[in-house]
């Protein structure tokens, strides 16, 4: 029976990499950091791999077929043997990471398994090591590090530190000079100013304010003063609502979320995408790069909107820019009237639920998936440059042939599915794996074979 070896992370770094060397990761001039970091960034650390002339361009794998049960009994009856993973940069081999003698081990291994893409990396650490290291982190580090994690891929431990602030780097260095130790986090300047919640903008004020109250992920209007009693009722607010003139203005709901442990929400602005015929919040999350719990919480916010900012004609209200997430359709509130003209009211059969929301889109994996081989899956990709590449699933770039001068090629059969709005197909793919992997691609009875392919995609325009 075979394991799957599961990548455990995204950091890297280079076997005795000294992290606090000031030279190692600039910030590209963030505002409230030095214009170089005296702790690595985490997304700066180079990954581990062996010389490029121990990888071949053959075995690829594209599942979890690697013989990795058998790779790791070997390796444990060999000295200084730390860990294995596998490595879908190079094609899904197995790397296997040893404190010492990791020449000889890659001869023996080449020797014992010579059809198998397996191979040896020496490492100057211990996960014995790496725990204990994380375990300091944890308790030196408690007042300012928001967590700690430890990617064995990369012989590293991150200290999560949610916004990059210089004085919190300055501190893990100070600790931790020498180790192999990372920093990620919010850059200062993409963090949330501090600041206290503002009680109005350009062409709204601030009506309610209520953390634990009414239901995440929802919207909603109110026209006149029937209606604004009815949705302050709605949404469990206490006491009586505050005056709004309907002549001039309507009363919008946004039901912001929060995790419980991170509740520092803040309504910035009311903005209204007349492209779009979009009216959406504009919500910060102040507690931005910190652990939240995943427990969705209300937040009522209730604004007076003035009709003159509002889109001419039907128009939509959402709590941000982006289209609500999947499964919570209700945050989208539609509005069949020109609400516009003095005092103009909204009927029950104007408001509602986006209906092309209510049944979403059924699940297809996209390119930068992983999928199972043998079984049959749908999957989207764009064909605005032709169906030659597919895209980048399981770690592999697939290719398939197509006829010479047509770089925007798509079979016949395919072209009435093509999605006019997005430029994106889904097929059907059976992905196969063995000494020669193939992913099939059906679609309309017509199957398009894809190949790994060895070069990067030349990109589209």
């Amino acid at each position: 029976m075979r394991r799957a070896i599961v990548a455990m992370g995204i950091l890297a770094m280079v076997a005795g990499c000294q992290f606090t060397d000031p030279g190692a990761s600039p910030t590209g001039g963030v505002a409230g950091l030095p214009e170089v970091l005296p702790v690595a960034r985490c997304d700066d650390v180079a990954p581990i791999s062996a010389p490029a002339d121990w990888y071949r361009p053959e075995p690829i794998y594209v599942g979890n077929e690697q013989p990795t049960d058998e790779l790791r009994a070997w390796a444990a009856e060999q000295p200084g043997f730390v860990e294995i993973w596998i490595d879908r940069e190079h094609g899904g081999w197995v790397t296997l990471a040893f404190t010492e003698g990791a020449e000889d081990r890659q001869t023996e291994l080449e020797a014992a398994f010579p059809d198998v893409g397996v191979v040896a990396v020496e490492v100057d650490w211990t996960m014995d090591e790496l725990m204990a290291l994380q375990e300091r982190i944890g308790r030196e580090l408690a007042h300012l590090a928001v967590g700690s994690g430890i990617y064995v891929m990369q012989g590293v431990v991150g200290v999560s530190l949610g916004v990059l602030r210089a004085d919190r780097v300055a501190a893990v260095a100070e600790g931790f000079a020498g180790e192999p130790v990372c920093v990620e986090g919010i850059d200062p300047a993409k963090a949330p100013a501090a600041g206290p919640q503002q009680p109005a903008g350009v062409g709204w004020r601030l009506l309610a304010d209520e953390p634990n109250i009414g239901e995440p992920y929802r919207t909603g209007i109110a026209t006149d003063d029937a209606s604004y009693a009815e949705l302050w009722r709605t949404i469990g607010l206490p006491g009586d609502p505050p005056p709004v003139d309907f002549q001039s203005e309507v009363a919008v709901w946004f039901g912001a979320v929060f995790g419980s442990s991170c509740p520092n929400l803040r309504l910035d602005d009311v903005v209204v995408d007349a492209g779009r015929a979009l009216l959406h919040a504009e919500i910060v999350d102040l507690d931005a790069g910190m652990a939240c719990t995943a427990d969705a919480r209300p937040r009522a916010y209730v604004v007076a909107v003035e009709r003159l900012l509002l889109p001419a004609g039907p128009f939509a209200i959402q709590l941000r820019a982006d289209d609500p997430p999947s499964g919570v359709p209700e945050e989208r509130t539609l509005v069949r009237a020109d609400l516009t003209p003095p005092g103009a009211v909204a009927g029950l059969d104007d408001i509602g639920f986006d209906p092309t929301l209510m049944e979403p889109e059924p699940f297809a994996a996209e390119p930068g998936g992983f999928v199972e081989t043998g079984f049959p899956f749908p999957y989207r990709f764009s064909v605005h440059c032709g169906i030659e590449w597919l895209g980048n699933l399981n770690g592999v770039e697939w290719r398939t042939d197509v006829p010479a001068g047509a770089p925007d090629f798509v079979p016949d059969e395919w072209l009435s599915e093509i999605n006019a709005a997005t430029g994106a197909l889904t097929v059907e793919i059976l992905l196969s794996e063995g000494p020669d992997p193939t992913l099939e691609a059906t679609l309309n009875g017509h199957t398009v074979t894809y190949r790994p392919a060895l070069e990067d995609p030349p990109g589209c325009r």
